[in-house]
């Protein structure tokens, strides 16, 4: 993942979403321990281990998890509406970014295998053509974090329910820019019980 250092990095704020409810988990899976660590933190270093000009986590009101969590260099937002869905998230987020922001990077909270070279990756991605959309993809399956271009960001204020920005996918024309990515973190997420076992199984090695 070699990049062109002449070319002007654009100004994208990592947007770490960890204010959901756990439904399909029945309890809070960011905080389950992965490597000595709760899941989201590996998401947070990854980010800060990035070239990402900011990090803003999206936390639920009067969190236990904030306590868990090594959160230096990060702005801290809170979702006031977490049960309407991860729409409020995003759009709590959207509305604490920097006013030269040109791109949000919505990172999931639930992708411990996500790293700091993927993030540059995608970076380095949407810079070239900041008005696309920036989406990782693998043998045709696409994955997260996907990268908002900040002429959307009023469109994302309008989202409603709890499916993120996927909505605005759909849009006829969207200019989207799908970026091959050959490591596993952009697709590995923890949505039950049984992909927590999987991970833990597979990728835990007690680092």
């Amino acid at each position: 993942m070699t990049e062109n250092l002449q070319q002007k990095k654009a100004a994208i704020t990592g947007v770490i979403l960890a204010a959901g409810t756990s439904t399909r988990m029945g309890r809070d899976k960011l905080s389950l321990s992965f490597r000595g660590k709760p899941i989201v933190q590996h998401v947070i270093n990854a980010a800060r281990e990035s070239l990402l000009d900011s990090i803003v986590v999206v936390l639920p009101v009067d969190s236990e998890l904030e306590s868990q969590l090594d959160l230096a260099k990060c702005t801290v937002v809170y979702s006031p509406r977490r049960t309407a869905g991860q729409a409020e998230s995003l759009k709590a987020a959207i509305r604490s970014l920097p006013d030269d922001t040109q791109g949000a990077m919505a990172l999931l909270g639930d992708l411990p295998l996500l790293t700091p070279e993927v993030i540059n990756h995608l970076i380095w991605s949407f810079s070239q053509e900041p008005h696309n959309w920036v989406i990782p993809m693998q043998e045709g399956m696409r994955g997260n974090p996907i990268t908002i271009p900040q002429q959307w960001f009023e469109k994302v204020l309008e989202l409603e329910g709890d499916t993120g920005a996927r909505p605005l996918l759909a849009t006829p024309r969207l200019p989207i820019r799908l970026v091959k990515i050959n490591e596993i973190g952009p697709f590995v997420d923890v949505d039950t019980e049984e992909q927590y076992e999987l991970l833990l199984k597979r990728y835990d090695t007690g680092l």
